[in-house]
């Protein structure tokens, strides 16, 4: 028995080194790859140049920051101010220039960036009037600046300040264009509600999807089906409801296709939430996941959906991060000069 056990042992060394040794050689191989590439098409190294501590008057919560022009930077944060009853332009916004040979973050007055008599006036308006506001961020739309600020509990309660961007200054246009301060889809896919035509009587009824899986939401417990049989009420996945006694017709339920992945979207009888399942038709699997609801998006060339939380992708590879954030509003995606790499945006 020990020298079976020294004999396995010595087996795994020489497999692992073997595996080591193609590992290795597979990245050397890469390297030469791409460095005959970046001779080929060009490429430029993302590296820190410097760093730089930016000094507002008082404490405050950052926000976010803009460049304007190729040396000045306006900043956006939140104070708190205590037994002050008003809030002026500089417990909210500074500006900055930028030496590009030290690197060094010197203030500047907010008038050298930001033109525009009236935008004092609806900033304070502002403040006196909503006694929750606060500022959230800047986003830039074509040749457009604009400043929200949050003004109620949720997300989308915003209020927008809209300038135009010219060069090494932003001008004030308003603060009547809220509408055009929007995110973008939260779903790039069309949600369709099931009908009665798709229902399938019998002792165990169900709902058929697309003829590609069965799903229904009686007899206590929520059931996804890859069998068109209701004679039995088996199937891949199930989860308790709280509502035992509910028909096939009780429960809302939503689809919608990603290829090979069927998303579900279901709300059982006097249940305030959707439930959020993801069917993959190649390994028929399902799981579920609820931040689907808020937000999700495709990746690129239909490899699959990206979430606030995670991905799931059309092989059935799926990653979920343990996050405390929630109500997570897609923002952008951001694709890389190379085309190659993409960066999604995710905030609340």
């Amino acid at each position: 028995m020990p020298e079976a056990q020294q004999l396995e042992g010595g087996a795994y060394e020489v497999i692992r080194a073997r595996l080591e040794k193609q590992g290795a050689d597979l990245r050397e191989r890469l390297a030469r790859l791409n460095t005959d590439r970046n001779a080929v098409f060009g490429a430029v190294e993302m590296q820190l140049v410097a760093t730089e501590r930016v000094t507002t008057a008082n404490n405050c919560t950052p926000q976010d920051m803009f460049p304007i022009g190729g040396d000045k930077f306006l900043f956006g944060y939140n104070v708190q101010l205590g037994l002050r009853s008003t809030t002026e332009l500089s417990d909210v916004f500074a500006a900055y220039s930028h030496d590009p040979e030290t690197h060094a973050m010197a203030e500047i007055p907010l008038s050298e960036v930001i033109e525009g008599a009236d935008f004092e006036a609806d900033f304070k308006y502002i403040y006196k009037y909503y006694k929750e506001a606060v500022f959230v961020k800047f986003r830039v739309n074509g040749p457009h600046l604009y400043m929200a600020f949050r003004i109620g509990r949720e997300i989308d309660d915003i209020k927008a300040f809209k300038f135009r961007l010219e060069e090494g200054r932003i001008v004030y246009l308003g603060n009547r264009f809220d509408h055009e301060y929007a995110f973008p889809p939260q779903q790039e896919f069309e949600w369709k509600r099931a009908h009665r035509d798709m229902h399938r009587e019998g002792e165990h009824p169900h709902i058929s999807i697309e003829d590609r899986v069965f799903v229904e939401t009686t007899g206590g417990d929520l059931t996804v089906k890859v069998e068109d049989n209701t004679s039995s009420g088996l199937g891949i996945y199930a989860e308790p409801v709280e509502d035992a006694d509910q028909t096939l017709d009780d429960a809302e339920i939503f689809y919608a296709t990603v290829g090979s992945l069927i998303l579900l979207q279901i709300k059982p009888f006097k249940e305030r939430d959707f439930r959020i399942l993801v069917y993959n038709e190649k390994t028929k699997e399902v799981r579920r996941i609820d931040s689907i609801r808020h937000s999700c998006v495709l990746l690129p060339e239909d490899h699959g959906i990206i979430f606030s939380d995670g991905y799931y992708l059309q092989t059935g590879e799926t990653k979920v991060f343990d996050s405390d954030l929630s109500d997570m509003y897609f923002d952008r995606r951001i694709v890389s000069s190379n085309g190659e790499d993409y960066l999604f945006v995710f905030y609340n």
